[in-house]
C-alpha cells in the first residue's frame, strides 16, 4: 500500500470545481481513502466509495453517477464482471478500470465489454485526472449532441405531421372540389349545346373559355389527388400480365393527333417478342402518356419522337431478375445539366419563360416517377440542351412469380423510414383461415373494413396481396403495442363473425416486429410468414 503511495506524482495548486459525481470502487480501504482526498481537494470532483462490486450496484441504485472507477481485482466480484453489469443495467454510467502492469489484457477485455478507459498502477495522479477529466467532457459532449439529436428528431417529427396534415388537406380538398367542378361543367356544357336557350357568339366564347378553364382545374386536382395517393402509399393497383408493345402501339396512337399537329413523327421500336410486364396497364398508360405528352409538348415543330422498348437483366443478391427497360427520346429543347437531378421533384418545372405557353402544374413527372416505383421500377432522364432527351424507366417482367410489387415498394419505404427515425415496425399478415375460394374477395373485402378499425394510428398502412389472399398491415407498433392490436382484431372477428358457405369463418395472423424480432425487412416478411404458417 504504501509503494503505491509513494509512486503517486502530486501536483498541487490545481483545483477546479466539477459537479461530476464518481464512484470509486476498491477493497483497500487506504486506497479508496486516499483517492477520496484527491479527487475531492485537487480535481474538485464528488466522490463516494465502496468496498467491493455488491456494495457498489447498491449504491448505484440509491444514486446517481456520472463515472465508477473500479480496481481488477477484488473477492466476489471482480471489475471487469461490475464494467459489465453496469453497462447492461446503467450503461448511461461511465466506468474506468484500475489495473496493474501485468493485465494489460484484462484492461482491454473491460474497454470490450463497456468501459471507457484503464489506468495501470501504480497511478500518476496528473494522468489520472486527465484522464478522468477527459472521459467525462467525451461524456458531456455526446450528451449535447444527443440533445441536439433529441431536438432535431423532434423537429423532423413536427415536419413530418405536417407534412401528412398537407397531404390529408390535399386529397380531402381535391375530392371535396372535383364534385362541384364537375356540377359547374355540367351546367356549362348544357348551356352552350343551347339546350337551355339561344345564347349569342359573345357568350359562347365567355362560357368556352370558363369550360376549358374547368378542365384546367380538374386536371390539377386529379394530379394532386393521383400524388396525394401515391405518397401516402394508398394508391390502388391491379397487377396482371402486360404486353408493352400493343399498350404503347395504342398510347402513341391516341397522341398522334397532338403530334401531327406539329408535323411531329413518333416512332415504336418495340420487338415482337418482348415479354410481358408484371404491372398495372392504367398506371403504365398513364405512365407513356405523360412522357410522350412531355415529348411532344418540348420537341419543336417537324421533330421527331421515338418509343423504344427491350428486355434486359440485372444481378441482385445472386440471382439473375429479368426487367423490361422502356424509352422516350424526342429531339426537343433538352433540359440543362443543373436541372436534371430535380425534373422529377412536386411543381418542378424546367422551362423559362420563353416556354411558359406549355403551361402545366408541374406535377406530372413526380406522379410518373411515383407510379415507376411503386412498381419496384427505376426512372432517370438524359438530355442536352438543344438536342433533346431521353426518358427511360423500368418494369418487372412477368415470370408467373407470386410476387407484388407494390406491396415490396411500401415495405421499402416503411422499412427504411423506420430504421432513419429509430422507431418500431409491426409487419402484420392476416389471412382467413377455411375460406371458400369463389367468393373470396367479397370475404376479404369484409376482412379489410375490420382490420382497419383495429389499427392504431391513422399512417398505419393496410394493402392487400392479391395473388396469395392475405391482407399486409404495416403499423408503428412495438411487441405491446403488437399484442393489444392482435387481440382486437381476435375479438372483432369472435363477437362480429364473417359468415362464409360453411358457417363462421377464424383468421389467422403472422407478426414480426423491427428491431425486436427482425433486423432486415427480408427477415421481417420471413418471420411474420412462417407465424402465419404455424397459425394454420
Amino acid at each position: 500500500m504504501n509503494g503505491f503511495l509513494e509512486e503517486i506524482v502530486w501536483t498541487k495548486g490545481r483545483s477546479n470545481k466539477m459537479e461530476n459525481k464518481i464512484l470509486v470502487v476498491d477493497d483497500e480501504r487506504d486506497i479508496r481513502d486516499f483517492l477520496f482526498k484527491v479527487l475531492t481537494r485537487i480535481a474538485g470532483f464528488q466522490v463516494d466509495l465502496a468496498g467491493n462490486g455488491e456494495e457498489a450496484l447498491k449504491k448505484i441504485e440509491k444514486e446517481k453517477f456520472d463515472l465508477v472507477m473500479t480496481d481488477l481485482k477484488m473477492p466476489s466480484m471482480d471489475g471487469l464482471q461490475l464494467i459489465k453489469e453496469i453497462s447492461r443495467s446503467n450503461p448511461e454510467i461511465l466506468t474506468v478500470l484500475m489495473t496493474g502492469h501485468g493485465s494489460i489484457d484484462s484492461a482491454i477485455e473491460a474497454m470490450k465489454n463497456g468501459a471507457s478507459d484503464y489506468l495501470t498502477k501504480p497511478l500518476n495522479l496528473d494522468e489520472t485526472i486527465l484522464r478522468l477529466k477527459k472521459v467525462l467532457e467525451e461524456k458531456q459532449r455526446f450528451v449535447r449532441l444527443k440533445d441536439y439529436a433529441d431536438q432535431l428528431e423532434k423537429a423532423n417529427q413536427e415536419l413530418k405531421n405536417i407534412d401528412a396534415m398537407k397531404s390529408e388537406f390535399v386529397s380531402v380538398a381535391s375530392h371535396e372540389l372535383r364534385t362541384p367542378l364537375a356540377a359547374i361543367k355540367n351546367s356549362i356544357q348544357l348551356i352552350l349545346s343551347g339546350k337551355t336557350g339561344e345564347i349569342n357568339d359573345n357568350q359562347t366564347k365567355f362560357l368556352s373559355m370558363a369550360d376549358r378553364n374547368i378542365n384546367r382545374l380538374t386536371n390539377i386536382l386529379n394530379d394532386l389527388l393521383n400524388l396525394s395517393k401515391i405518397e401516402s402509399g394508398k394508391i390502388e393497383l391491379k397487377f396482371e400480365d402486360v404486353a408493352l408493345k400493343s399498350l404503347i402501339e395504342l398510347t402513341v396512337s391516341s397522341l398522334r393527333p397532338q403530334a401531327d399537329g406539329k408535323s411531329i413523327a413518333i416512332e415504336v421500336e418495340v420487338p415482337e417478342d418482348l415479354p410481358a410486364a408484371f404491372a398495372d396497364k392504367d398506371k403504365i398508360e398513364q405512365v407513356l402518356v405523360n412522357l410522350i405528352g412531355n415529348a411532344i409538348k418540348f420537341t419543336p415543330e417537324r421533330g421527331k419522337i421515338f418509343v423504344m422498348a427491350k428486355a434486359f437483366f440485372e444481378e441482385r443478391e445472386g440471382r439473375i431478375v429479368n426487367k423490361i427497360s422502356v424509352s422516350v427520346k424526342d429531339t426537343g429543347i433538352g433540359i440543362p445539366a443543373e436541372h436534371l437531378n430535380s425534373v422529377f421533384e412536386k411543381f418542378h418545372q424546367v422551362e423559362d419563360s420563353l416556354h411558359r405557353s406549355t403551361g402545366g402544374t408541374g406535377l406530372g413527372l413526380a406522379i410518373t416517377k411515383g407510379l415507376v416505383e411503386v412498381h419496384q421500377g427505376k426512372i432517370w432522364v438524359e438530355s442536352e440542351v438543344e438536342k433533346g432527351s431521353t426518358f427511360t424507366f423500368t418494369l418487372p417482367v412477368s415470370e408467373g412469380e407470386r410476387r407484388e410489387p407494390h406491396f415490396r415498394f411500401v415495405l421499402d419505404r416503411e422499412f427504411h423510414r423506420a430504421q432513419k427515425n429509430d422507431l418500431p415496425l409491426s409487419l402484420f399478415l392476416i389471412e382467413l383461415a377455411n375460406q371458400n375460394k369463389e367468393i373470396e374477395d367479397d370475404l376479404l373485402k369484409q376482412l379489410e373494413m375490420r382490420v382497419r378499425q383495429c389499427l392504431c394510428r391513422k399512417g398505419d398502412i393496410l394493402l392487400r396481396r392479391r395473388q396469395e389472399k392475405i391482407l399486409v398491415a404495416l403499423c408503428e407498433a412495438d411487441l405491446k403495442g403488437v399484442q393489444a392490436i392482435r387481440q382486437r382484431m381476435e375479438e372483432d372477428v369472435q363477437k362480429n363473425p364473417i359468415k362464409g358457405f360453411d358457417g363462421s369463418l377464424t383468421i389467422k395472423i403472422g407478426v414480426a416486429t423491427f428491431p425486436e424480432e427482425a433486423l432486415s425487412k427480408k427477415e421481417l416478411f420471413r418471420k411474420a410468414k412462417e407465424q402465419l404458417r404455424r397459425e394454420g
